[in-house]
């Protein structure tokens, strides 16, 4: 994930992994629940993703997990840390993903400086993206959290797609947004009763006014749309 100006979240699609592609790299296969690497763990490999998507968390003092991201095909995984993860790395979905060893890493780059140009504005985005996570949990609102996330991930499916699948579960979406299962499932069925959205199902979700969330996600106060013109 990456952070944007306009709505805070947005979803980034990762770089290209052609580069990687042609090198001799070996690659795995991860159920639902599995773990790539753990928080603590040395750092053997850099992870491309090529399908799926994965989640990144880290286990906080009082044990609870804070999720830091999610991340999907052409996202490279093993870029932070000095000689450990900082980060846990669970699979959300079924994931293939290929592993290049890092003492690959310094040879591939003298061969192809694209792909080292590629991996810098890749860590590049990640930094920017854990900086600005950590001012969205504390500026915005409940409402305002989940509405930025919903349109952020309506426009990584697709410009003015309005229906889509949230792979992740609401616990994990809690997690990422700093807000309790309890929250997250409150603020759905609010979404729902004021018609602005539809779950069709657990993991698909239909915006019916995009208009109303999209003045959350900028800052908007959600007693300000229940007087505005913002309905259908």
């Amino acid at each position: 994930m990456c952070i944007s100006e306009k709505h805070t979240i947005e979803f980034d699609r990762g770089v290209s992994t052609g580069h990687l592609a042609r090198t001799a790299c070996g690659v795995r296969q991860l159920e639902a629940g599995q773990h790539l690497f753990y928080e603590g763990a040395q750092r053997t490999h850099i992870f491309v993703i090529e399908t799926g998507w994965v989640k990144l968390y880290r286990t906080l003092i009082d044990g609870q997990r804070q999720v830091v991201g999610f991340c999907n095909g052409g996202s490279v995984l093993g870029l932070d840390g000095n000689g450990d993860h900082v980060n846990s790395c669970e699979a959300v979905t079924p994931v293939k993903v290929r592993a290049i060893a890092l003492s690959q890493m310094t040879e591939l780059c003298q061969r192809d400086p694209d792909l080292a140009t590629e991996l810098l504005r890749q860590m590049g985005r990640q930094l920017g993206s854990a900086q600005a996570h950590l001012t969205t949990i504390g500026a915005q609102t409940a409402d305002q959290k989940l509405a930025t996330f919903l349109v952020a991930f309506a426009d990584y499916e697709g410009e003015g797609e309005c229906e889509f699948d949230l792979p992740m579960r609401r616990t994990d979406i809690g997690e990422f947004l700093g807000l309790r299962l309890e929250t997250i499932s409150r603020k759905l069925t609010e979404f729902q009763r004021r018609g602005w959205v539809r779950m069709i199902s657990m993991y698909r979700c239909r915006i019916l006014n995009r208009e109303a969330l999209e003045h959350l996600a900028e800052g908007g106060d959600i007693d300000e749309l229940a007087l505005s013109t913002f309905r259908h």
